[in-house]
């Protein structure tokens, strides 16, 4: 029997799939709308594995350090360029049909199926797996979630090699204990106290 990193390996899955998947959920969770979750997950992944690539987009990899000093700064609207909007505090292209679009391509439900739900369902339930994505994100803050730097660096960073493999093993993923105590910093710095129920219910689920 194939270990369960050898299974993940054979399905042809990596991080880019495990980005579009907790993008979607991310997505999801706050909006509500599934085919547009799909669509914004696969986007997502697409620019991120072409960010790393070209090494542009230095932000998404900034120190958690830098993250808690961004926080104490009031967070201003982006100017996004003509043509694109901002959407979970990025800045996105719309294709014509009302998908998420990078060069003039749209990423639909069907190629997030292709390249995601494909794949994933040659080791695991797609049902089981989108399930467990949405608990896995509903564990944070919706300011976590809100803020592609956080979702970067303590939604998606600490998870990205081992999501699949734990839910093989039969295990819940959760955010590791060094990622609740920097979240639990990180409101001390930006939360007042009349907002503090929202950080009590988080730390609860612990």
């Amino acid at each position: 029997m194939p270990k369960p990193k050898d299974l993940v390996r054979l399905a042809g899955i990596g991080r880019f799939q495990v980005m579009a998947l907790l993008q979607a959920a991310r997505y999801y969770k706050l909006k509500g709308d599934l085919e547009r979750a799909m669509s914004w997950g696969l986007n997502r992944a697409i620019f991120y594995a072409w960010a790393k690539y070209y090494g542009k987009e230095r932000k998404r990899y900034i120190t958690l350090e830098e993250l808690e000093q961004s926080a104490r700064k009031r967070r201003t609207p982006l100017k996004c360029p003509n043509g694109m909007t901002e959407v979970l505090g990025e800045c996105v292209e719309l294709g014509r049909s009302g998908f998420y679009s990078i060069g003039g391509n749209e990423q639909t439900p069907r190629e997030f199926r292709r390249q995601v739900i494909d794949k994933i369902s040659r080791i695991l339930k797609w049902d089981d797996v989108w399930r467990a994505a949405l608990e896995y994100v509903s564990q944070f803050p919706d300011k976590v979630l809100e803020n592609p730097q956080l979702f970067y660096k303590l939604v998606y960073e600490p998870i990205r090699d081992t999501f699949i493999i734990e839910l093989l093993k039969g295990q819940k993923p959760r955010p590791p204990r060094h990622v609740i105590e920097r979240i639990e910093a990180l409101y001390k710095l930006t939360e007042k106290t009349s907002k503090k129920s929202t950080l009590d219910k988080f730390l609860k689920k612990r």
